[in-house]
């Protein structure tokens, strides 16, 4: 769609940039949107947080331009950003502008007529353990980020926090939920270390190329990021990844490409995980449980706003099992069945 009137005379004050420009979008939902900024001479990204946000809290712009403005002093795979659009004026709620990166959000398949055999999809693996060390060893106190989350006591906070999240919309018994609660508690690691948590790293948040080898050319959609334990990330990641989860897993099209003949074994991109970050994985399936499980609690509630009436996307609509599937591989991870 076409950009005019005070947003147009913005983008050109401050981009340097005449435009004409151009929107089009790439995501919706509940993610803040993403767009494509085209201009007869650059392609950049708009993001905007969306109209029927679950929770509004996670979509600050503001503090997305800080983190990403962080990263860029790091070697971080990240878009840079250009500008942050916070005069009520020209747009309802702050947008963020930054660089298009190249590359691709895997999902299915591969683009083309790549195929995911076992040499591509380990390469693939590497590249998005080797970006996640990254990101995890990244010194967030030099980079600016004191204040920007509350890491100590991180852990001690996470099965109360998310327990009591679930208390405000819960719309059904969910299995597992309270047995999974307590078995974390009675389990839970040591602190480590803090770092910069992505909060919502799977592979459809990496852009990745796919040369010879294959590369994260940028880690993306920051809303979730905090400083914290970073393990979750690669709990999340992980539990996600080849063909170890069910027949039927929660949300199948999530890494669904890694599911095929030949991927490495968790194990494997575990070891170079730990080499990338110099962190240990040793209690990786605490970190494994408690991102399905707080994955669980979390998009409960997108299934009580479709009950409500409130969504109406097939995402919302598959939550009916796709919550108690994620809380079964969970009690899975968790030695519990």
């Amino acid at each position: 769609m076409p950009v005019d009137g005070p947003l147009s005379a913005w983008l050109t004050e401050h981009l340097g940039d005449p435009g004409p420009f151009v929107l089009d979008r790439l995501s919706g939902g509940n993610s803040n949107e993403t767009l494509l900024l085209r201009s007869p001479t650059a392609r950049r990204i708009l993001r905007r947080p969306p109209h029927d946000a679950i929770d509004p809290s996670a979509h600050d712009m503001a503090r997305e331009h800080t983190l990403l403005t962080a990263l860029a002093q790091t070697d971080v795979p990240a878009p840079a950003p250009l500008a942050l659009i916070d005069d009520p004026a020209v747009v309802p709620a702050p947008a963020l502008v930054m660089e298009a990166a190249e590359g691709h959000a895997l999902l299915w398949d591969l683009p083309g007529d790549r195929v995911a055999d076992a040499a591509t999809l380990t390469g693939i693996g590497e590249a998005v353990m080797d970006a996640l060390g990254a990101l995890h060893r990244a010194d967030w106190r030099a980079a600016g980020l004191d204040g920007f989350g509350r890491p100590d006591g991180f852990l001690d906070r996470q099965v109360g926090r998310w327990t009591r999240q679930l208390d405000r919309y819960r719309v059904r018994e969910l299995p597992w939920h309270a047995e999974i609660a307590s078995w974390l508690a009675a389990h839970q690691p040591a602190d480590g270390e803090p770092g910069i948590l992505h909060g919502d790293f799977h592979l459809d948040n990496c852009l990745v190329t796919l040369g010879e080898p294959p590369a994260v050319a940028a880690i993306i959609d920051w809303e979730m990021a905090t400083i914290g334990d970073p393990l979750l990330d690669v709990g999340l990641f992980l539990g996600f990844w080849g063909d170890e989860r069910p027949a039927t897993p929660a949300m199948p099209k999530v890494q669904a490409v890694t599911r095929g003949a030949g991927a490495p074994g968790r194990a494997v991109l575990a070891a170079r995980y730990e080499e990338a970050s110099g962190r240990s994985l040793e209690h990786l399936d605490w970190y494994m449980t408690l991102a399905f499980w707080k994955l669980a609690t979390i998009v409960e509630g997108a299934y009580a706003q479709f009950l409500a009436g409130a969504l109406t996307t097939p995402y919302a609509r598959d939550l009916e099992h796709d919550v108690p599937r994620l809380l079964e591989e969970a009690a899975t991870f968790a030695g519990l069945r």
